[in-house]
Parts: structure tokens; sequence; C-alpha cells
């Protein structure tokens, strides 16, 4: 009985010791994992909260401030440079309040999606209080990955619910993660939500991923103690009986548990129980006096396996070590663990390159201080925070700690401490130096204008309700300029947009070096900037405007081109024109308008005329947009003459408009209304479809001119327009002659030249409109292969008129003949300017003595025999 009792009792003592050491094993593995993974989910809400703080101080009130700033593709860079270095992160995704989509860090453009029905959005959505939510796992349909969404609420101000900030966790990067350290072959890693739900597990079973398990011994553990413990307890999903050690995670509703079989973790304990049980039994059957020899044996064989078992121990935990060290070295934070004695535990790689910690002070039971030391002395750090972050906690100071430290070297480190229940503590840091530099340059974009750097119309309106809040208490007068660039568009169209971006960029330095204390300039958009002054009369508000117009009309330098644009301003003044900044930007932009039609090169102030006028001009624009395909549009045809033979050789087509109330409308009038409005596009159109299609009915094969606009030949597609109606009317091409202005022919102006002589190549004749009012030069001439050449009928109308009025048309016939090029002369109007282009061998002429504008019937005798001038 005594050696039954004593056998009996000491292995029960064994027993003891063994679950013992399992349980603590598990503890500590699991408080390791816990904070792992609470700091990769961390990592997410980061990002989140750059995004949620950058639509804050971008004053995003409204969903549709929102969905301007949410769905810009600057946003969509940085997003996708956020999460290129978080492995667990799959995509980071902008909803707005609808549940539509607005930005996808994974793809650009973005998809048409909605996610209204998702689980997260329904919670957020409906409760006003709720502000984050962790949906259930889904299984991507591309990959077959388990994802769990964490979402945040985005809100304005005032509480409106505006969208969400979506962040996908890829629950694959834990399951890798938990393979490569998971101590033994029946180790499970699990991590479970507060339901109890299962999100993750290692070794992976895919039909419980995304299942509540309530009867799982992390369930059982959290219904006594939230914060994490041991059980035992048979698993619901292997039927196995397992020690499971859980600790539930800082910020997260998420549990960790690990646990192991019962069955494995006292294998070695059931072999030494195995071998007592057995020597016991024989010393009881044995005689009396063999139980000392046996008793000795039995002694010598339980040394024996626990020498050997130990030996075992031993392997397998440095297999484990070897294993959880590849782990650490491959997470992205760097990690150190100190004992209660504050000597090194662990520290990964990523900690040692973040230092450059020394070889000596990786070492295991390095003390803190040493480390301490080499980072303030070596590396030549400041204290402050590291005084907190190295040196072990005190009784008195905080358990734990959360910050950024900035480094000497310009660094940015994320540095997070956690006292552990046996008196040790785990200490984790990350370079978020990248991080923070993205967040600067989102906050920036929100409010600047990306090209030039100044602020934009979101932050100048902020800027001038701001400057009248003030004024308005003050009693100062305040201006609001609006600025527009006169011939941009032309040097942007000839020689390109990188010319046109370095000339806006110059522009803006300009504008900051303007002579003004209480100036604020800014972009607008396109080639418009404003300026803000207060304290600022009408007379040195005028004065302003001058400089302004001055200082932006210098010529410009691109390389060795020179380039020269103008200026026009308009000006409001507070509190003379408006109390608000939509009221003020208003009245600018309309005596803006008036400044340009006056001429350009000036600045003029608001008057309460220009909004009648400007309401006008919106309704006539209105109005030729209806009218386009309609009878209110004609073309009138004006015929064209050799004056050789006095034959008709041509009509051009000219646009003409009568309106159903104002009467006929000047082409001086719409034309450049609806250049400026792009309805040039399918007015033109419709003048050259229209135009084929009348000469393509004649009996004579005469010419059909048409005019072309710099509009109509920046189109990526306008010679397969030209083709087009071509083939659809049967007009033959070397009929058909486009008109183009000088002005096309700058130098530089490669894209209208390319687009020409792809005309050219149809057989399409081409004639240069308007010659020697613009800025065409003799090597134009010799470069492109014209038809023809139109004199301009300024030049015309001075035949006659003084001793030298018809130098320039000899001149340019003479310019005409030596290249080969005929001539046609318009605006002919008297027998001595005809008489004078006959002496002068002048090809062609058009003009009122030949015959006015008029619709196509009043020719008809012209299209169907051959006619003179004075058939006319």
């Amino acid at each position: 009985m005594v050696i039954a009792l004593s056998a009996t009792l000491f292995i029960g003592d064994m027993h003891r010791q063994a679950v013992q050491d399992v349980e603590h094993n598990l503890v500590g593995l699991s408080t390791v994992l816990a904070d792992q993974a609470d700091r990769s989910l961390q990592a997410i809400e980061m990002v989140q909260e750059a995004v949620i703080q950058g639509m804050h101080e971008a004053n995003v009130a409204t969903t549709s401030d929102y969905a301007a700033v949410a769905s810009r593709q600057e946003l969509h860079v940085a997003l996708k440079a956020r999460i290129a270095a978080l492995p667990q992160v799959n995509a980071i995704t902008l909803i707005d309040h609808a549940g539509k989509l607005l930005n996808f860090s994974r793809f650009w453009p973005i998809p048409e999606v909605n996610i209204a029905d998702r689980d997260y959005f329904k919670a957020l959505a409906a409760d006003p209080k709720l502000q984050r939510f962790t949906g259930q796992p889904v299984q991507n349909r591309g990959d077959g990955e388990w994802t769990i969404y964490v979402a945040r609420k985005i809100s304005a101000p005032d509480g409106t619910f505006l969208g969400l900030v979506l962040g996908a966790v890829e629950l694959g990067y834990f399951e890798r993660l938990y393979q490569k350290i998971t101590p033994a072959d029946d180790a499970v890693v699990s991590v479970f939500r507060n339901d109890g739900m299962l999100l993750v597990r290692h070794p992976h079973r895919e039909a419980v991923i995304g299942t509540v398990l309530p009867a799982t011994g992390a369930a059982l553990i959290a219904a006594k103690n939230p914060a994490g413990g041991v059980i035992r307890n048979v698993s619901p999903i292997d039927g196995h009986e397992r020690i499971i050690a859980t600790q539930a995670l800082g910020r997260y509703p998420f549990i960790l548990s690990i646990s192991r079989t019962v069955e494995a973790s006292l294998a070695p304990f059931h072999r030494q129980a195995l071998v007592v049980g057995t020597a016991a039994t024989l010393l009881l059957v044995c005689i009396a006096a063999l139980f000392l020899l046996f008793l000795r044996r039995a002694r010598v064989e339980r040394r024996i396996a626990s020498a050997e078992e130990r030996a075992r121990s031993e392997r397998d935990l440095r297999a484990h070590y070897e294993r959880f060290g590849v782990a650490l070295d491959n997470i992205v934070q760097g990690l150190c663990l100190f004992d209660a004695f504050d000597r090194l535990v662990i520290m990964n790689e990523r900690f040692a390159s973040l230092y450059s910690v020394p070889h000596h002070l990786r070492r295991v039971e390095t003390r803190a201080a040493d480390l301490r030391r080499y980072i303030l002395e070596q590396r030549g750090e400041a204290a402050g925070a590291w005084d907190t972050v190295i040196t072990p906690p005190t009784p008195h100071a905080s358990l734990d700690y959360a910050g950024i430290v900035h480094l000497a070297d310009d660094r940015d480190i994320s540095v997070r401490r956690v006292l552990l229940s046996d008196g040790g503590w785990i200490s984790t840091h990350e370079d978020v130096t990248e991080r923070r530099r993205s967040e600067e340059r989102l906050r920036f974009l929100a409010r600047h204008d990306v090209l030039t750097k100044l602020p934009n119309r979101l932050q100048f309106e902020e800027i001038v309700e701001g400057g009248l809040a003030i004024c308005s208490e003050t009693g100062e007068e305040v201006a609001l300029l609006c600025l527009d660039l006169d011939g941009f568009k032309q040097v942007n169209d000839l020689f390109g947009h990188p010319t046109g971006d370095r000339l806006l960029s110059e522009v803006a330095a300009r504008l900051r070096g303007l002579p003004c204390e209480r100036c604020t300039a800014a972009r607008l958009g396109g080639d418009e900037f404003a300026v803000f002054a207060t304290g600022l009369d009408v007379r040195t508000a005028a004065m302003t405007a001058q400089v302004v117009i001055d200082v932006l009309s210098a010529p410009y330098a691109d390389g060795e081109r020179r380039i020269d644009i103008g200026c026009s301003v308009g000006i409001a003044s507070f509190p003379r024109d408006g109390g608000t900044y939509e009221k003020l930007l208003s009245a600018a932009d309309m005596a803006l308008v008036r400044a340009k039609k006056e001429g350009k090169g000036t600045y003029r102030f608001f008057e309460s005329m220009m909004d009648a006028a400007a309401r006008e001009q919106h309704q006539l624009a209105l109005d030729l947009r209806a009218a386009i395909g309609t009878a209110q549009l004609e073309l009138h045809y004006q015929p064209q003459f050799e004056v050789a033979s006095n034959r008709a050789c041509g009509f051009e087509a000219l646009l003409r408009w009568t309106h159903p109330t104002r009467g006929p409308i000047s082409p001086g009038q719409f034309i450049p209304l609806a250049e400026e409005t792009g309805l040039i596009l399918p007015l033109g159109e419709w003048v050259l479809r229209e135009a084929c299609r009348e000469a393509a009915a004649w009996e004579l094969p005469l010419g059909i001119a048409v005019n072309v606009s710099i509009a109509q030949l920046q189109q990526a597609n306008f010679t397969d327009v030209v083709r087009a109606v071509l083939e659809k009317t049967g007009l033959k091409p070397d009929r058909l002659e486009l008109e183009v202005t000088e002005s096309l022919f700058l130098k530089g102006s490669a894209r209208s030249q390319e687009v020409l002589r792809d005309l050219k190549a149809l057989d399409v004749r081409i004639s240069i409109d308007d010659f020697g009012t613009g800025y065409s030069s003799l090597a134009t001439l010799q470069a492109f292969p014209f038809d023809k050449i139109k004199i301009d009928r300024s030049f015309v109308g001075q035949i006659g008129m003084t001793s030298t009025g018809g130098e320039i048309v000899r001149a340019i016939i003479s310019l005409g003949e030596s290249l080969g090029i005929p001539v046609i002369a318009e605006g002919i109007e008297t027998e001595e300017q005809l008489s004078f282009l006959r002496q002068h061998r002048c090809a062609e002429i058009q003009g009122y003595l030949c015959g006015r504008p008029q619709l196509i019937a009043a020719y008809r005798p012209l299209l169907t025999s051959v006619a003179d001038l004075r058939m006319v």
C-alpha cells in the first residue's frame, strides 16, 4: 500500500507540473501573438484615422464636399502608397453616404460598386453613436482568401453621416504567420470575434471560418474573464480535449486563442507515468527480498527517462525558438521583450536595424539600461520619450505607453510599451516616417492646387470668408480680383500642355511676389486666378489691379522661346458689391467678362448692370444650343470668281442665325460665344455637313469653302469627321476647301500641321484665311503646301484710299506668285479695286461687287451654266 500510494502521489505531482508548464508556455505565446495582431489591425486604423483627419482639415461639411475630396486620383495614389508596406491589408476603400465607392486603393478608375447592403454599412448608417464596426468574414471571389472588413464612420462636424473608410484585412496573412510559429503539430492558433465567430484558424478549417462557435474554450473563458485565461475543453471542431489559453486584443473586439491537445501536451508525462506504474506493479508482486533492488532500478529508469525527455524537450524548444525567431524577424514592427529583472529576452532584426543596435547588445540578458545608454549616447538621440519607452516602468509610472518618437536622423517611430502579467514588458517600434509624410501630403493636396502650390478654391473660400468676418467688425474695405490670362489657350493649344503648365507655374510665382502684404493669391482652375486683398479702397484696388496686369503681362521665357500673354482683371469690393464669398466672386467674374470684351489687358470694377448683361449672354448661349439643327440656322453663300475669265469658280459658306424673338444675330456676336462655350464643335460640324450636302447637288463642279476653327482642328478625330462627311454626301474631296486662320501656324504648332497634312492626304484643299493680319511668315508658307492665300478685306479696302494703300496687296500677290500659290482677295466692293487686282494678276476675287451672301436659291443660274461678273 505504501508503494502504491507513493507511486500515485508521485504521478499526480508529475501531472500537475506538466500541466503548469504547458499552460505557462501557452499564456506567454498568446500574449505575444495577441499584441502582434493588435498592432497589425492598429496599422489599418491609423490609415483610417489619417483619412478622417484629412477630411476634417479640408472642412468637409456636406456629402458633396466629401464626394469631391474623396474621389480625387491623388487620394487614390496616396492610399495605394500607404498600404504597400502593410501585407495584412488587402485594400482601403472610401464609401459615400449611399454606399457608392468613391475611391479604392487597388484600382483607378474606380469601379461602379454599391455596398449599401453590407452588414457594416447598415450598422454604421443606422446607429449615430456607433463609430466603428467589424464585419463578418467573407471569401474573396477571385483568389478564395477570407477577408474581414474593419469600417470607420466619417461624419460632418454637425454629425451628418457622410460615409465610411473601409479596411480589408486578409485573414490568410495571420494564418501564414501562425504556420511559422506554432510550437507543435497538434497546436492550434485561432482568432475569434467577441461574439464567438471564428475568423482565423491554423491549421485551416474552411467549413468553420465565419461561423459562431459558442462551445469553444475561447467562448467559455470570455464568459468568465474577458481579458483572457486558461481552460481545458473538448474542441467542437476536431473533438480533441485541449488545453486552451486566450488573450483579448487591447483595442479590437477579438480574442486570440492558442491550444494543444491534452494527449500531445502530456505525452512525456504519460511515458514517465507508464514507467513508474510498471515499476510499482512489479515491486508489488516481487518478493520482499528484491524490493530494494527493484526500487533502485525504478529510480534509475526514472532518471534515464527524465534525462531523455529533457533532451527531447530542449530540442523541441530550440526548434520552436528558431521558427519563432524567423516569424518575428519578418514582421514590420521592431520588437523587444524584457523580463521582470529588466533583462533582454527577445529582440528581432527589425528593432536592431531601426537603431543599428550592435551585436553585443542583442544578446539575451542584456540590461535595459545598457540599451538605453547606447540609444541616447552613441546615436545622439534626445531623452524625454526614450526615458518612458526604454526605462523599465516604475510603480508610480504609467504601465503602458504609446506615442511617436522623432529621431535625430529625421525619422518618426511609433512606439508602444505593454507591461506583462509576470512583471516583464514588451516594446514594439514601427517606422512611420513615410506614413506621416503621406498624411501631410494628403492634408496639403486637400487645400492647395497641385501644379502651382497656391491655395485652391476650397481654401480660398475659407480665407475670403474669414477676412470678410474680420473686416465687417473693423469696417475695413476688401477687394476681390478675378484674373484671366489673355492668350493662354492659344499658347496651350500651339505649344502643348507641358509649356502651358510651366507658364501657369511662373504666373503663380509672380503672384506670390506681388508687392502687397495683405494680398492672398489662389488658382481657381484652368488659367483663372484670384487675389483677395484687405484694407484696399477703390483707388488702391485699381492700382493693385494695374500692378497685377503689368506683372503678368511681362514676357515669359520658355527655354529659348519667348511667350507673350496678357491679363484681364475684374474687381469686386466689400461691402459695396456683396457680403459673402459667392456674391463677391460672382461680381468680380462679371467684371472680368466686361474687361475681356472691352479690349483685354485691362481691369473693370463690377457694376450692377453687368449682372443683367451676364444673364442675357447666358440665355443667348442656351438659345444657340437649342438652335443647332433647326431652321433658325441657315447657310448663306457668297460666290468667288476667277479674275482672268470672269467665271464663277466656287462659293464660300457663311453661317447666319435668325433668332425667333431677337431677329438676326450678328456672326460677330454668336461665333465668339460658340467658341467660348464649346458649341463651336457641333456648330462647325453642322456647317461642314450642310455645305458639302448642298455642293454635291450642284450641276457644275464648283468649289465650296468652309471656315474651320482652331478648336475643330484640335479634335483628335477631325480628319475622320471630314472623311465621313465626304463619304456620306458624295462630294469629291478636291471640291472642298477648308479655310484656316494664320494663328494656327505659330512656331511649334506641330499638332495643327499634322491634322492639315492628313486632310491634304484626303485630297481636301487648304487655304490660309485673312493673310497678313496674324503671325504667319514666309517660312510657314514654304513649310506647308497651301492651295490658296486669301488677302484680308482690311488690306483690299485701302486700295485707292492712299498713295500706298495697295502696296501690301501687291506684295502678297507677288509672294503667292513666287511660291506658286493662287491668291484670292475678299471684300471687293468697287470697280477701282477690281481693276487694281486684275492689273496685278490676282487669281480670284470675292465681295459685294461680285455678289452678297444669300441663300443658294439666289445663285441658281451660276450653278447650271457658265457665268461671268455681269450676270450677278
